[in-house]
């Protein structure tokens, strides 16, 4: 990352309502310009910003700070999504941060996402003077989250594939077909094609779906092996369509991905 690029973002968190302190930047700054082997060292110093009691936190304010970063420093991605699992282990009751467990279920994550980031670029008008920036905001969120989602082990409070879903069916339930939609879904399948599935072929209620949402895959609700299916058979359409040769492509790879899966898994 460039200074200058820096800077810009680094302003930009200043004139937030409640914007991080000096410190707290400079402690951010301090982690996105380190090498990615040094993840650790660095979520533990974020870290010790935030843990205080929940009437007194301020950890709303690094989740800004971050979703923000995720939209625009696409070069960081992988270290953001790195930050996070490495917050989540953080307290092992040994260390400088206590021995209270507090960064274990990501305080106020999920409640953020869901209520600032989830719906930020749900349709991107390609007339917006700003289309190429959210399209890329869009692309990088998405690819944080299937990140977070591919390496939470036994974690559930990381398993963001209910916001995977959303995206998929996004994507691939509504007409016209958005090509910046069909870009975002490519993290899903690359990283979380295989958990995907075992969540389609589990059933049970999908997140987000509502009637005002619009879809062509039909009455039933929820995961389901069929839906999956319908989602392969689209990309595979997508493949030959009238579109970018990139959007071709990536659904080309996609639904190769998602057969690969669902024959190894029967």
């Amino acid at each position: 990352m460039t200074t200058e690029d820096f800077n810009i973002w680094a302003a930009s968190q200043k004139k937030l309502p409640r914007p991080p302190t000096d410190k707290e930047l400079a402690a951010f700054r301090e982690f996105l310009d380190a090498p990615p082997s040094d993840v650790w060292r660095h979520a533990k110093r974020i870290g010790a910003f935030y843990i205080k009691p929940f009437a007194h936190s301020r950890v709303d304010i690094f989740w800004f700070v971050l979703g923000d970063a995720v939209n625009n420093l696409t070069s960081q991605n992988d270290k953001l999504a790195g930050l996070v699992l490495k917050l989540q282990c953080l307290p092992d009751g040994k260390g400088v941060l206590g021995p209270e467990p507090w960064w274990s279920d990501l305080p106020y994550f999920n409640n953020f996402w869901s209520e600032w980031m989830q719906f930020q670029f749900d349709d991107l008008p390609m007339s917006s003077r700003d289309f190429e920036i959210n399209r890329q905001a869009n692309i990088n969120r998405n690819a944080f989250l299937a990140k977070i989602t591919a390496n939470m082990g036994k974690v559930m409070v990381l398993d963001q594939r209910q916001r995977g879903g959303h995206t998929l069916k996004q994507a691939l339930e509504r007409t016209p077909i958005s090509e910046a939609a069909i870009l975002a879904t490519e993290p899903w399948i690359t990283y979380c094609a295989d958990t995907i599935y075992d969540r389609s072929l589990q059933g049970g209620l999908m997140s987000y779906e509502h009637p005002h949402n619009g879809t062509n895959w039909g009455v039933q609700k929820g995961w389901s092996k069929a839906r999956w299916q319908y989602w392969k058979k689209r990309f595979q359409e997508i493949s030959t369509a009238k579109l970018s040769e990139e959007v071709r492509r990536l659904a080309k790879g996609c639904a190769e991905r998602m057969d690969t899966v669902e024959k190894a898994k029967g």
